[in-house]
């Protein structure tokens, strides 16, 4: 239900009780347009392949452009202030969307470089790794004579070349990884060690959730590495049963497509709330399509498939800048003027939505992060432009900006939503249930027993049914009447009238 659509009806509501929105209200659309160049071409093109709603695709699609992004690039908001362009999202659909679908032909091209880059290593890898496995059995071969010498002089030399050999041994190169779609945090820590620092999470699962709450660890949840993967921060692990890891500076970047169910409850997790790891993620919630897709799609046109694959490639193959010490580090990119200016004024408005009395009052978890968040998209976007170039050369314009802060105004709205989601009670979800059969139906008034009959797979028993009808009656959307018995018998079910300017609406 649109506040514009109340607005237009006409004449005034009769003496009904305010209308308070369900948990998951009618929500702005993301526009693809606001993706750039191949990104979004290939975004609208999965969409209309798969007939899934465009926020999944956008999602997956950014989530993939940031994993490579995040690899050699940080945004520079301002002098001492950086951030990282790796990105967290999440888009919740019901089961049989497709989000499996949608997911793989987003992180093809990942995939694809992973495979490639094993190739062209293979060759080193096996020659390393022979020619590590000699001098082992040089230095072992020295070590034995040592220990058998009986010259204390010849067996110290032998000692001492030995170690010499065992010093000058070469690292056998990893198969590259990128990502990943089950680990451990524990594990987690490791990949990120072992490749370079960056890393994604990818899952059409919320199995990630029960990651976190600790399922290999007794349920005690592991949050640290994974709180500071989001901002950057260092992390040194040290357990006895463990090599120790130590990260200087870790990006990782999640992109989720749960159900959802997974979602409800979230917030009463330990730590997940008052931690901030919920706050770390960009959620959307697009509604489902099933039940009104043509089942006669388009398949992704060759040339936009093969545009995505060598933009996200491109990217992936940026040169890493080297420091005087021989050190890798990202790229840094800066805003221009006017694109700082638009930033500033969002970050501004979040900060006053903050406010006691304000729309975010009690979102300040998610609210802190956004304008970072804000700047993070940005550097991806800036860098799907430059993908074929070098985006550290550029300023990130206004006009990249402005797409950015359209895509979080957005994604605003839907996480509001899901965070209210993550802590709603059952029977909001039930009256939503029962409120959209009502809205497909265009139903001004019928019967409890008529609902009960159209909705007994979801509602076995009229009790349950009328719960979420109470839920709906308390916010305004419609009223239940008992009708007078009129004589013995089974007494006759309640009228249910929808709110009349709802209504008037659909006629």
């Amino acid at each position: 239900m649109s506040a514009d659509l109340l607005k237009t009806a006409a004449p005034p509501p009769e003496d009904w009780p305010e209308l308070v929105p369900l948990d998951a209200p009618n929500l702005p659309r993301l526009d693809l347009v606001h993706l750039p160049g191949w990104a979004g071409d290939y975004a609208r093109a999965i969409a209309t392949d798969t007939e899934t709603p465009p926020e999944l695709a956008a999602g997956m699609v950014l989530v993939a452009c940031a994993t490579a992004a995040a690899r050699r690039l940080r945004v520079m908001v301002k002098p001492g202030y950086f951030e990282p362009c790796n990105l967290w999202a999440v888009v919740a659909l019901p089961p049989g969307n497709r989000k499996s679908a949608v997911q793989s032909a987003a992180t093809a091209p990942l995939v694809a470089w992973e495979r490639d880059q094993a190739a062209i290593l293979e060759p080193e890898i096996k020659r390393i790794t022979s020619e590590r496995k000699t001098l082992e059995a040089r230095a072992k071969e020295k070590r034995n004579k040592a220990a058998k010498e009986k010259d204390n002089g010849k067996a110290a030399e032998l000692a001492r070349e030995a170690a010499d050999i065992e010093a000058e041994l070469p690292d056998i190169p990893m198969q590259p990884q990128i990502w990943t779609s089950d680990a451990t945090p524990e594990r987690l820590g490791a990949l990120l060690a072992e490749h370079g620092e960056c890393m994604a999470w990818l899952s059409s699962e919320g199995g990630v959730f029960d990651l976190l709450q600790g399922r290999y660890s007794n349920g005690i949840p592991n949050l640290d590495l994974v709180l500071k993967a989001h901002s950057g921060d260092a992390e040194r692990v040290d357990r006895g049963s463990r090599p120790p890891v130590f990260l200087k500076g870790p990006r990782l970047s999640i992109g989720l497509s749960p159900q959802p169910d997974v979602l409800r409850g979230l917030a009463a997790k330990p730590g997940f709330r008052g931690r901030g790891l919920l706050g770390r993620f960009l959620y959307l919630l697009p509604p489902s399509p099933l039940g009104y897709r043509a089942l006669q799609s388009k398949p992704v046109p060759e040339g936009v498939r093969d545009a995505y694959a060598a933009g996200l490639r491109a990217m992936l193959d940026w040169e890493p800048v080297t420091d005087e010490h021989g050190e890798q580090r990202s790229h840094l990119l800066r805003l221009s003027d006017e694109a700082y200016a638009e930033w500033y004024a969002f970050a501004q408005a979040i900060e006053v939505q903050m406010q006691p009395g304000r729309e975010l009052e009690h979102f300040t978890d998610w609210a802190g992060k956004a304008p970072g968040a804000a700047a993070r998209l940005a550097g991806v976007l800036h860098g799907i432009k430059h993908a074929h170039g070098t985006p550290w050369e550029a300023a990130i314009t206004a006009e990249t900006m402005t797409a950015a802060l359209e895509i979080m105004a957005v994604i605003t709205r839907h996480s509001l939503a899901a965070l209210d989601m993550m802590g709603a009670d059952p029977t909001i979800a039930a009256a939503r249930l029962v409120w959209d059969w009502i809205e497909r139906g265009r139903l001004d008034r019928f019967t409890v027993r008529e609902a009960f009959n159209a909705l007994r797979g979801t509602f076995p028993r009229v009790a349950m049914l009328r719960e979420a009808l109470d839920a709906l009656e308390e916010r305004g959307y419609l009223e239940v009447t008992e009708p007078l018995r009129d004589g013995p018998g089974r007494p006759p079910s309640p009228i249910v009238r929808v709110r009349p300017e709802i209504a008037r609406a659909w006629r």
